[in-house]
């Protein structure tokens, strides 16, 4: 069975962007817990892997049966929609490495 609808273009480019967006939640959730002053470095490297991604979707999609602008609509909102999710648990996870601190802290 082919399917030739845009709808599964971008159902699957929205699959893939669902886990980078994991995979960025990952690597940013093991930079705050081991290596706090790096954060704001690896917010560049997130950013680069996401527009890589959509680079790479640009480019595939004249090798797919799928319209370009429906594979970037869903990569596009597979990386965004997620982080919606990913940034709140981000901040409560945040949150909860503040309560570990020492006495002393002040």
């Amino acid at each position: 069975m082919i399917i030739h609808t845009n709808i599964f273009g971008a159902s699957a480019a929205f699959v893939v962007g669902l886990l980078i967006a994991a995979l960025n939640y990952a690597i940013s959730r093991y930079v705050l817990k081991n290596h706090t002053s790096k954060f704001p470095f690896v917010q560049i490297i997130r950013q680069v892997i996401q527009v890589a991604y959509l680079v790479v979707v640009f480019v595939v999609a004249d090798h797919t049966p799928w319209d370009v602008v429906w594979l970037l609509v869903g990569g596009g909102l597979g990386i965004t929609i997620p982080m919606i999710l990913f940034t709140f648990l981000l901040v409560k996870f945040n949150d909860s490495l503040k309560g570990k601190g020492d006495a002393s802290d002040g």
